[in-house]
């Protein structure tokens, strides 16, 4: 049986984000939710959809989309090269969560959360030019999905969009203006930036399964992203630009160009 008053599936939405949505909506918990529609998550929302289909659960409960075969195609492609999802998906403490872009939260007319924020790879927004957050502004909690949305904050009494903390309740956007166009290639090594961009290619290949490397004609396999991956080619533990060292770069460089432009005397 099909829900009633079942939310949009955005673009390129993360399954954990939908069904949290979609749990909101009816007035239950993701648990209850899951149960409901048989599917059996233990640590990972995406790769328990990844073993089955995002699209046959969606299409269970609602009317599909495109989008849901999109996110389908990144998900099974990945799974051919990361069966579990330990090397490519983010996890603290075997607990799956998203990074997120405070820019694109604060913006969205529909608070969601990307496929591409749980992938270790994708550092950055390409949007709005900054790197993605990891915890939460206010109480330094990771974002887990899916999660109760009417039992959230400290107090429990929940909140109403995904833009809100589930642990706090507090924004999760607070002071998001200071990051829009605050990655700028000359705070950047020319290191970072190649693993950047790796990584959004990366994404680019789980999406239309082929590898296709910048000032090169000729595309490779899945099996080529492995080996990339392997070899340290791609920004998981080897990247080590944060939102803090990029404003303590931004404002070491700030003090350099004043010294350089302040009053000179002659002898």
């Amino acid at each position: 049986m099909k829900l009633v008053d079942v939310p949009k599936h955005e673009f390129m939405e993360s399954p954990s984000s939908w069904l949290t949505r979609v749990a909101f909506r009816q007035v239950v918990s993701p648990r209850e939710l899951t149960r409901y529609v048989d599917l059996k998550i233990k640590d990972d929302c995406e790769m328990a959809l990844a073993r089955t289909s995002f699209e046959e659960l969606a299409t269970r409960i609602a009317e599909s989309a495109h989008s849901f075969k999109l996110v389908d195609s990144v998900m099974s492609r990945l799974q051919t090269i990361d069966p579990s999802g330990e090397r490519y998906l983010l996890r603290h403490r075997s607990v799956a969560y998203h990074r997120f872009c405070a820019a694109c939260l604060a913006t969205d007319r529909t608070k969601y959360f990307r496929l591409e924020w749980r992938f270790k790879c994708w550092r950055w927004c390409p949007l709005h030019a900054c790197l993605l957050q990891e915890r939460c502004p206010h109480c330094s909690k990771v974002v887990t999905l899916p999660g109760d949305m009417y039992a959230a904050g400290f107090d429990g009494r929940g909140i109403a969009t995904l833009d809100r903390c589930l642990h706090c309740g507090k924004l999760l956007t607070t002071g998001w203006k200071k990051f829009v166009n605050s990655l700028v290639d000359e705070i950047m090594t020319p290191w970072e930036r190649v693993l950047i961009k790796n990584g959004r290619a990366a994404l680019a290949s789980l999406a239309n399964g082929r590898l296709r490397i910048e000032g090169e004609e000729k595309s490779y396999g899945l099996m080529q992203l492995k080996r990339i991956e392997r070899l340290g080619y791609l920004p998981h533990v080897n990247f080590r630009l944060t939102s803090e060292e990029l404003n303590r770069r931004k404002e070491s460089n700030s003090q350099a160009h004043s010294s350089d432009d302040g009053p000179r005397t002659s002898k």
